[in-house]
């Protein structure tokens, strides 16, 4: 009974930030490919070590930290690449978004909000465009606009986006 708690919980906190964590492996590879190979495997690894983890913790941390050594792991192996950051590199950005995450926490649940106030049409372009990665040529054509029309719509939501977060990190700033 207790493994199923435990399965059920690890799935829980996996799922709810896969986003974050899986942005956070491609930004220190910058290819598709290789970080969902990383996630894949980190995602295992999290599990093996789920033993490990301090529920008083927050999971994000902990399992980018688990991450970032898979991502050092995965260049070491496949060095002979040299489309990869350097070892240094990878040190120094990982410190910056360890130093940084606070603020990338406020400004995630502040994007969190803002695309839940969205209306519904606006929240499906998004999903499409940004999560679904679709063409924007098939985007429109289903909906029966043409490009530009879409572009500047797409644009629009992200102004709406960009002030709406702007706007909250204000208030969270102001509020601490």
């Amino acid at each position: 009974m207790e493994q199923k708690k435990q399965e059920r919980q690890f799935t829980t906190l996996l799922t709810a930030h896969r986003r974050q964590l899986y942005a956070f492996i491609y930004s220190l590879l910058t290819d598709h490919t290789d970080a969902e190979d990383v996630y894949q495997r980190c995602s295992m690894i999290l599990w093996d070590k789920f033993e490990q983890y301090d529920s008083e913790c927050e999971f994000l941390p902990w399992a980018m930290g688990i991450a970032f050594y898979e991502v050092k792991n995965f260049q070491r192996v496949s060095s002979r690449d040299r489309h990869h950051f350097s070892e240094q590199l990878l040190n120094q950005l990982f410190e910056r978004m360890q130093n940084g995450k606070s603020v990338q926490n406020v400004q995630l649940s502040s994007l969190e909000k803002c695309l839940k106030s969205l209306r519904q049409k606006d929240l499906w372009l998004v999903q499409q465009v940004y999560w679904e990665r679709r063409k924007c040529a098939s985007v429109a054509q289903e909906l029966g606009l043409k490009i530009n029309a879409l572009y500047d719509r797409v644009g629009r939501i992200r102004s709406q986006l960009r002030n709406c977060v702007l706007r909250r990190v204000s208030e969270v700033e102001h509020a601490g």
